[in-house]
């Protein structure tokens, strides 16, 4: 159920368990893996197929709310000032929503947040 390792449906729910009890821990994963002598990056991978298993152990291509999972492209202004040029993004994932500015010029680190956010 990875693109790199498979996993069975077993260890699929057992990564899962250990990502939710990270998650009602209030700790970051980071403390999380630290607090119980794991491996961060290996949580960070977890955390990353995480909506991918959760959809392929329901059966669905959908999200926690039972939509489809799509692509939805933004239209961008074509003449942008780089200097002080900002995006405004909006997600939502299930029941989660975040809105954030973030600096064009910092367009990578934006996709890292927001990535370890939806995780």
């Amino acid at each position: 159920m990875s693109s790199g390792r498979k996993y069975s449906a077993e260890q699929v729910r057992e990564c899962l368990a250990v990502l939710d009890a990270a998650a009602s821990s209030g700790m970051t994963l980071q403390a999380y893996a630290q607090a119980r002598g794991m491996e961060y990056w290996q949580l960070r991978g977890w955390a990353a197929q995480a909506p991918r298993w959760r959809a392929q152990l329901a059966g669905s291509d959908a999200d926690a709310a039972g939509q489809p999972v799509k692509f939805v492209e933004a239209a961008m202004p074509v003449a942008m000032h780089a200097g002080g040029a900002h995006a405004r993004i909006v997600c939502e994932v299930g029941s989660r929503r975040v809105q954030v500015e973030w600096p064009v010029t910092a367009a990578t680190e934006c996709a890292l947040w927001l990535r370890a956010w939806l995780g």
